[in-house]
């Protein structure tokens, strides 16, 4: 049997102690790859102890696998961990409660963190969740009476340093998983108090959880979400490289020639959100580059949907879906409307590409990244979805969806484009490291994440909620900051095959 991480050594795993054992300045760059014979001819010897073996003393941690190791066990996503202790950032979220559930189950020991902003957020716009989303304390309950699942949840801000440091120094996680970051670029771009609010939670919020990782954990990998949005969309078609040049990239220019491979690939924002997540990387870099932390950045496209098997037992362990103009993302947003029969709304044209992944693969993705933890100094980078479209393809899809299954006679209308952005452009996005490197294959299509939602949304309560807050779908924050309505185009009353190039 081919398992993608079985070949890894403790060289990789969390429960590493390499404190005091191994001179760093000595081993090299940090993608640099060592083996035990590198090692053992090194000037340094490469040699540590095993937090949860302690009766190995010390070891080359090149000489056991994951596979030969007794601590780790075979799942459906790699060896993993056994009770592994993770730590999930922002877990009352659309993300975090979803792989909270999703890992307990697996058999992880989650730990979390969560100031409810996004439940304020969504109050400050006068929508709410159009799934009811239960309390924090009802959620616990349900998670361990239905699934045996004990959380240790703290109500704590990530901008709280000695409260998060505390949390830290119990818990002694043994893998960070970073969702606890403002995710809206509509939200960022309302006015300056938005913009330096998003900044200050996103920047300094990572940066200090860093400083503490540093002190407190520096074994534990850190899994960071990032976002496609901070590439762009080169309007030169250059391909979307994930993070890094590859090895071979090389740059031509007045006769001569330079190696690109290993170096970050040019970021081009398009809201004050994505900068901040921008900033985000960059200090992560650095702190794996001074400190020798080991973090995985996941560039994820637009999530949408609404299935895991761990939220379809009990009503109570539902995660949130939104589809206010603040924080509702695009193909979330187009179900929603077809439900109460309202047009799918494109922005200009429709034909801005985006890459996009549903939310049960983008657990199996978070999932294979835990099982294969990056090396100590390690910052490596994925581009994380299943596949991307033109915006106008997308909703086209829901609209045939709701007509073939769900007898809806949904429309496309296009409306005045509220951001500062291309119409049509090349987008050439590559996401090689998940298949290879990971073992990733999509398990959902569009189509069977868009009837999920179809299904769940068109049930009468859930609907009527959609109803109370259809006014708040509409935009009104334009990218430029004037103040006015958003004027409607056109509706497109057929689908037709078209031709996008």
């Amino acid at each position: 049997m081919n398992v993608h991480n079985a070949h890894l050594t403790c060289w990789n795993c969390p429960a590493i102690d390499l404190a005091g054992k191994v001179d760093f300045r000595a081993c090299g760059q940090s993608l640099k790859k060592f083996t035990s014979d590198s090692a053992a001819s090194s000037e340094t010897q490469i040699m540590a102890e095993c937090k949860r073996r302690p009766e190995l003393g010390l070891f080359d941690p090149m000489s056991i696998t994951f596979e030969e190791c007794p601590e780790w066990e075979l799942t459906p996503y790699g060896y993993m961990l056994k009770n592994m202790r993770v730590m999930i950032l922002g877990m009352d979220g659309y993300l975090g409660w979803t792989l909270a559930l999703w890992l307990g189950k697996l058999g992880c020991k989650i730990s979390g963190i969560d100031n409810y902003s996004r439940r304020d957020w969504i109050m400050e716009r006068g929508a709410h969740s159009i799934i009811p989303i239960s309390r924090m304390t009802e959620r616990l309950q349900a998670a361990q009476e239905i699934l045996d699942i004990s959380i240790n949840f703290r109500k704590m801000d990530v901008l709280d340093r000695p409260q998060l440091k505390e949390f830290l120094e119990e818990v002694k996680p043994e893998a960070i998983i970073h969702y606890a970051e403002c995710p809206s670029a509509p939200y960022s771009m309302i006015d300056v108090d938005h913009a330096i609010s998003v900044q200050n939670n996103n920047v300094i919020g990572t940066l200090g959880l860093l400083f503490l990782m540093r002190d407190i954990c520096p074994d534990a990998p850190l899994l960071k979400l990032g976002t496609m949005g901070e590439y762009g969309t080169p309007l030169t078609g250059r391909p979307i490289f994930e993070g890094m040049f590859p090895a071979d990239a090389v740059l031509h220019w007045q006769g001569q020639e330079w190696s690109l491979g290993g170096e970050l690939t040019p970021r081009d924002p398009v809201s004050f959100y994505h900068v901040s997540k921008v900033q985000d990387t960059f200090n992560v870099y650095e702190a794996c580059k001074y400190w020798w932390l080991h973090s995985y950045d996941i560039m994820q496209g637009v999530i949408y949907g609404v299935h895991t098997d761990q939220m379809a037992t009990d009503p109570r362990l539902h995660t949130r879906f939104d589809i206010d103009e603040w924080f509702g993302t695009v193909i979330n947003r187009f179900v929603a409307q077809a439900v109460i029969g309202m047009p799918l709304t494109l922005y200009g044209s429709g034909e801005q590409q985006r890459s996009f992944i549903a939310l049960q693969d983008a657990m199996q993705c978070m999932t294979r990244l835990l099982c294969s933890p990056p090396e100590p100094g390690q910052y490596a980078v994925v581009n994380q979805f299943s596949g991307h479209s033109h915006l106008i393809e997308l909703a086209e899809t829901v609209v045939r969806v709701a007509q073939k299954e769900f007898n809806i006679p949904a429309k496309i209308q296009r409306m005045e484009n509220p951001r500062v952005e291309a119409d049509k452009h090349p987008f050439n996005p590559i996401s090689q490291n998940l298949p290879r490197d990971f073992g990733f294959k999509p398990e959902i299509s569009p189509e069977e994440a868009i009837y999920d939602m179809l299904k769940l949304l068109t049930q009468p309560k859930i609907k009527e909620r959609i109803e109370q807050k259809k006014h708040l779908i509409i935009p009104k924050t334009w990218w430029s900051g004037i103040k006015k309505q958003i004027e409607h185009i056109e509706i497109l009353d057929d689908i037709v095959t078209r031709s996008y190039k």
